[in-house]
């Protein structure tokens, strides 16, 4: 190629001798001369260049192919993740319904706790202890242990012996004696718009009798007797006692022994009769 070049070159040059006549043979040799090493170096670099191309081209193949390797682990890993982060999420709404619980647990603990404290301030044995003669649990006998043989440790005191104080110390005794009897509380029987009071009902032979323990102190248990009636017993269209009809149905609840109601009212401090200068009988 070079060489046809060369010629074509040469017989032009040589074709226009009239043109070219001033011009020396051996400045268009040399000039010829450098066109073929301007040739030569073109051809290198484009032989170069194409070497280049080649392994350019086999390169961008091995990257597309990486590129593809990583586009398909990348979509992989985002399945993953988003597969990861589902799970995450189920088990985070589990952790806080967990941890939801467990602030439950733990708040219900420290009130069983509390509770506890409570229940060990009781004196031990409390249900077991002496101090009263057994009787069957029926109504003369409960009539009996009420007008012959029940004591009060005191006198009714506001804020110290008042009526929960006296309605525990009453349902203790009649348990300790044999009688089946509940702690009731509820608005105050003959004035309901006046606060809350405490009262005992016991349950002789399926009977049901209520039993106003405040007034099982000398002052009223005098005038009961004198009356011809048991101490502190609350009769159905009770004349003298107001309201009597709310001992039976007005209460709000009913506890079956000491420890319901310390657990319903959170604290013994309206029922430890115990407690004070009268002891423990």
């Amino acid at each position: 190629m070079k060489q046809w070049i060369a010629t074509i070159v040469l017989a032009t040059l040589l074709a226009g001798g009239g043109v070219f006549s001033g011009i020396k043979i051996t400045d268009m040799t040399g000039q010829l001369n450098e066109l073929q090493l301007s040739y030569v170096s073109l051809e290198s670099n484009y032989n170069s260049l194409q070497s280049n191309y080649s392994s350019l081209e086999s390169n961008y193949a091995v990257l597309q192919s990486k590129y593809t390797t990583l586009e398909s682990n990348y979509n992989s890993l985002e399945s993953d993740y988003k597969s990861l982060r589902s799970d995450y999420d189920i088990l985070q709404g589990r952790m806080s319904a967990l941890q939801s619980s467990y602030n439950r647990l733990e708040a219900e603990n420290r009130d069983l706790q509390r509770l506890l404290d409570q229940y060990e301030k009781v004196p031990h044995a409390y249900y077991s202890t002496g101090g009263f003669t057994h009787h069957s649990n029926t109504y003369e006998q409960l009539c009996q242990f009420l007008t012959f043989e029940f004591v009060s440790p005191t006198g009714y005191k506001l804020n110290v012996f008042d009526c929960s104080e006296s309605a525990a110390y009453l349902e203790w005794a009649l348990e300790i004696a044999g009688f089946d009897a509940h702690i009731a509380t509820g608005r105050t029987p003959w004035d309901p718009s006046s606060g809350y009071h405490a009262w005992v009902i016991a349950y002789p032979e399926g009977y049901r009798v209520a039993i106003e323990a405040t007034e099982l102190t000398g002052e009223y248990y005098l005038s009961y007797l004198f009356a011809g009636r048991v101490p502190g017993i609350v009769y159905g269209d009770d004349s003298l006692i107001p309201g009597w009809e709310n001992y039976y149905e007005g209460y709000d609840n009913l506890f079956q022994n000491i420890y319901l109601a310390i657990r319903d009212y959170g604290t013994l401090e309206e029922w430890n009769w115990w407690e004070g200068y009268f002891g423990f009988r």
